[in-house]
């Protein structure tokens, strides 16, 4: 006997992820979610009764019977699916579809799930949502297929360019990918449906590519199993009842009155006081209404009633046994999960923090090309922060927790020795915000290298704007390029150093400096008008040989019109000495 397959959807925010469940099971969970954008996973289940319903001509046009038991989706914000892990390597979804939007194609989010999709394996259909979008396109049938042969010319044309533009970003990402009705070999080719959320126009396709796929090459993977494995979805309190878990069973089956056994950072052992469903075709996060079933067969997402679940973290693993000698091992069994993939190490390193172990082996996979120093389950802690304190690099010197808190003791000690804690519920972000430290790190470096030395600059005096000729000489000017500021010494081309940069005023107050397109006056103290300088004479800064290496060195800093006339001088110079600027 087969079980549900567990399908996961996920793509881009905002590409119709949800509302495509939406339309599905005829609810309006999308448009209730902060922001319009899901926060939480949530399951659905949509037996076979409901897909023969929705497919019927269809199934009869593809000629298959439906043989599993229905489908089980889950509606993910972000990895975690995929970072909570089944078995080593695993992943609770067995097939996937992969959102996106004809009109904005492959986005930043879509290249995450597809680098997932391709380090777990997972295989997928793509969603070509938002058809509906197309200019002149109309909604004549539900079914795609009896609707596309309907529309004009200049749209079917304006179809194939947008839909087949989408199947070149699959290639380049390394999928051979096809219209679902145009695939020949589904074992090397990605099927990709069209379809519209909003109109419901290829949601028929869509779930029988799914059973279809499903039947054919998953079939070993959905037999169904003795042995009971799940993940906590999510935990939560519930009026009459306490503490409940909100669970994904994907092997096995569990009953009242089995032990529960939960991992992650307080692994327990609980016995099952009640399993409750929500009726088929509604979500369980949002779901008001829920039956008292005695057992629950995989693949389902279920509500579970036991003692002292308070302490359980969404994420963890669990698992149900018979007898309580039967649940120690399995307890046993996780410990030593646990224990195998934490991580400690004597050297340099990443600091890594996780809520369970699926999510930890997800973000140690995630740094995997980083050195990491320790990598374990739990709150960010005063430990932590020391730990980060020791590393050497100040790139490492950073706290990285994925679906965890910090303790108010580690926060306030971090910020006192400057330790960076980077925090988020959502793994990619975790990379993407390191790395974006690290560059804004490795500017600052670069910038202190530069302050302190004189950089680059040209001034011309304007013409009638000599207010003093010496002692010290006040002249107004322009700057062309670069920059200027008090203390710098001033050279005139095939004269050398005229005198230096006592004072810079711009509007009758005193500046710190000036840039390229100011109008200033400025007073120089050493040179005389009409015998050092005169009217519409062009001084330069006067930078040193070496300060002219570490200016070049740092050439990504400067503005283009500094760089310019850093390149000016530097000539000006090498036609005096060929080997200025050189050591």
């Amino acid at each position: 006997m087969l079980r549900q397959p567990i399908v996961a959807v996920l793509g881009h925010v905002d590409h119709g992820k949800t509302s495509l469940l939406d339309k599905v099971r005829q609810t309006a969970i999308a448009s209730k979610e902060a922001g319009g954008i899901t926060q939480a996973i949530g399951t659905t289940e949509i037996p076979t009764d409901s897909i023969k319903n929705i497919c019927g001509s269809l199934l009869e046009k593809f000629r298959f019977d439906v043989n599993v038991p229905g489908l089980l989706f889950i509606d993910t914000p972000g990895h975690e699916a995929f970072t909570t892990l089944r078995k080593r390597g695993g992943t609770i979804a067995d097939i996937a579809v992969l959102v996106v939007d004809i009109v904005e194609g492959i986005m930043p989010q879509t290249e995450e799930s597809i680098d997932i999709l391709k380090e777990t394996k997972t295989p997928f259909v793509v969603a070509v949502n938002k058809i509906d979008r197309l200019q002149g396109w109309t909604a004549h049938e539900q079914c795609f297929l009896d609707n596309y042969p309907q529309q004009t010319d200049f749209v079917k044309q304006l179809f194939e360019e947008s839909f087949y533009k989408i199947i070149m970003q699959l290639s380049n990402h390394g999928f051979s990918a096809d219209r679902f009705d145009r695939v020949t070999d589904f074992r090397s080719t990605v099927a990709a449906v069209p379809l519209s959320a909003k109109t419901g126009e290829g949601i028929a396709e869509l779930l029988v590519v799914l059973i279809g796929l499903s039947q054919q090459f998953l079939k070993e993977q959905l037999t169904a199993e003795d042995k009971s494995e799940g993940m906590v979805l999510e935990v939560k309190e519930v009026v009459g009842l306490g503490t409940v878990l909100d669970a994904i069973i994907y092997s096995g089956s569990a009953s009242r009155n089995d032990f529960l056994v939960v991992g992650g950072k307080f692994p327990m052992i609980a016995k099952i006081r009640s399993l409750l469903l929500p009726d088929p075709l509604r979500d369980i996060r949002t779901e008001k209404k829920f039956h008292n079933v005695d057992s629950v067969n995989a693949a389902a997402g279920v509500r579970i009633s036991a003692p002292g679940l308070d302490k359980v973290i969404a994420g963890s693993p669990v698992k149900t046994a018979k007898t309580f000698e039967e649940a120690e091992k399995l307890l046993d069994e996780m410990e030593k999960e646990k224990e195998e993939i934490e991580l400690r190490s004597e050297n340099g390193g990443l600091i890594l923090k996780a809520d369970t172990v699926g999510s930890l082996e997800a973000l140690i996979n995630l740094f995997s090309s980083y050195q990491i120093r320790s990598a374990t389950i739990g709150q960010v802690t005063k430990y932590e922060i020391i730990d980060a304190e020791a590393n050497a690099d100040i790139f490492h010197r950073v706290v990285v927790g994925f679906n965890v808190s910090t303790s108010d003791d580690a926060r306030n000690y971090a910020k006192d020795r400057g330790i960076k804690i980077i925090e988020s519920d959502i793994i990619y972000r975790l990379k993407e915000e390191y790395e974006a430290w690290v560059e804004k790190e490795k500017a600052e470096i670069k910038k202190k290298e530069i302050e302190g030395i004189t950089r680059a600059g040209k001034i011309k005096i304007l013409p009638g704007c000599i207010f003093r000729a010496s002692n010290p000489a006040i002249v107004g000017c322009e700057v062309l390029g670069g920059l200027v500021k008090p203390g710098y010494k001033l050279f005139k081309e095939g004269r050398g150093v005229v005198g230096e940069v006592k004072q810079i005023q711009s509007q009758g107050q005193n500046v710190e400096e000036a840039k390229i397109s100011d109008k200033i006056a400025v007073s120089i103290v050493g040179p005389t008008v009409g015998r050092h300088i005169d009217e519409s004479d062009v001084l330069y800064t006067e930078v040193s040989s070496e300060e002219y290496k570490k200016l070049k060195q740092h050439e990504q800093l400067l503005p283009e019109n500094e760089l310019a006339v850093l390149e000016e001088i530097g000539g000006i110079k090498k036609k005096q000495d060929p080997r200025w600027g050189l050591f």
